[in-house]
């Protein structure tokens, strides 16, 4: 009997040692999460996007470069397979489609729908948009948050967020119509970049929809 409540004793103690290395490990992967937020200032460097439609079946694959500087500026640029490129200079957001040769003006506030790189202008903690909840997942050696918007957006329902101490690595995005987004991330943080990357002029001769504020 001593011997029985012995080893219950001790798997009480390892069963509570695990769950104080887990909480541990959940805790610090927090603190990374909370100072990309308010302590990132800049980044730039490259991305993959896959989109997966509601059977999961994917239906586009895209890559490009990214840069932004906090707050509010950004530039997100898709080489292929259809070229567009979307500035936002802290007041507006620019799109530009090569293809149709149109550029599209739209107010800062509609940034959230203009590209997924816009969760990442604002410089404060992720509980002041959103409720975070950690998920117990390291898939691709990464840290997992899921992120909900305090207020409904009507672009997309939540995000899961991988980061490592470098910062965020990936952001997988499910809009409202079931779609998945997914975004790989390989970028450097807090290197200077140059301020006429946030600026964009139309290229002549190409059709203008909206008014810059």
């Amino acid at each position: 009997m001593k011997k029985l409540i012995t080893g219950i004793a001790l798997s009480g103690l390892l069963l509570a040692g695990v769950n104080q290395y887990a909480q541990a490990a959940t805790d610090a992967a927090r603190q990374q999460l909370n100072k990309f937020f308010t302590e990132m200032n800049s980044l730039q460097g490259s991305f993959t996007q896959q989109v997966y439609g509601k059977q999961g079946k994917l239906i586009q694959n895209a890559k490009g470069t990214i840069a932004l500087n906090r707050p509010g500026k950004f530039r997100w640029v898709y080489t292929s397979p259809d070229p567009q490129t979307i500035v936002a200079d802290g007041k507006n957001i620019w799109i530009y489609d090569e293809d149709l040769e149109q550029v599209t003006i739209k107010p800062m506030r509609s940034a959230m729908s203009a590209a997924p790189i816009a969760l990442l202008t604002r410089k404060q903690a992720p509980d002041a948009q959103f409720v975070v909840q950690p998920l117990n997942s390291r898939a691709g050696g990464l840290n997992w948050f899921k992120l909900t918007p305090r207020k409904k957006s009507k672009d997309f329902r939540d995000v899961q967020i991988g980061l490592n101490k470098s910062g965020i690595r990936q952001m997988i995005m499910f809009d409202q119509l079931g779609q998945k987004t997914v975004i790989q991330l390989n970028v450097k943080n807090n290197i200077p970049i140059k301020g006429n990357t946030f600026f964009f002029k139309p290229p002549a001769g190409v059709d203008v929809i909206g008014k810059p504020s």
